[in-house]
């Protein structure tokens, strides 16, 4: 059976924060979830990342999906418990919201209900129905640093059923800009 939540996460030399990262997950009150890793061991960077994102969509197995990448933790214990009750009213995205740190909580206020803004959206702000991802999955192509806004403003375009939980639901470990733990 599918889990009901497939967090992807992407990964680049950062042991520790990813110990963390799966330290965050594993306190879950619902189990219904499993974590996968797209590993970079070479360092191709955030462009080749996202555009690794697109080309794993075929493989996606979880009914939502959620990018939790290393070197963010989830901040919500009981999230996937909150997004399973929520995914009974079957919408195609479910905004959330994330602290990036120095950059503050994305979406914040301002934008917050509103279609994404280029800027003012993190990529674990955002969880998407498993088909809907892979409809849009050609928009991670050509990889750029802000492909996760391409992609969920794309989505955005077709009109989906969006359902805004208002929590934040994860953190920034570091803005690591796709460099590893130790440079």
């Amino acid at each position: 059976m599918a889990p009901f939540l497939e967090v992807v996460t992407r990964c680049y030399k950062r042991p520790e924060m990813l110990a963390r990262n799966q330290a965050s997950l594993k306190t879950q009150t619902c189990e219904n979830w499993t974590q996968t890793l797209l590993v970079d061991d070479v360092g191709r960077g955030v462009e080749w990342a996202n555009e690794n994102l697109g080309n794993y969509a075929p493989q996606l197995t979880g009914d939502y999906i959620w990018i939790l990448d290393d070197d963010d933790e989830c901040s919500r214990e009981t999230l996937v418990e909150e997004l399973y009750q929520i995914a009974k009213y079957k919408p195609d995205v479910i905004m959330l919201k994330m602290d990036h740190g120095p950059r503050g909580i994305l979406p914040d206020l301002g934008y917050w209900g509103e279609p994404p803004v280029h800027a003012h959206i993190g990529i674990s702000a955002y969880v998407i129905r498993r088909e809907l991802w892979q409809i849009y999955a050609g928009e991670w192509f050509p990889g750029v640093y802000f492909s996760d806004f391409v992609f969920i403003a794309a989505v955005f375009q077709s009109d989906p059923v969006v359902y805004w939980h208002n929590v934040i639901a994860s953190k920034v470990q570091r803005i690591s800009l796709g460099q590893p733990e130790r440079v």
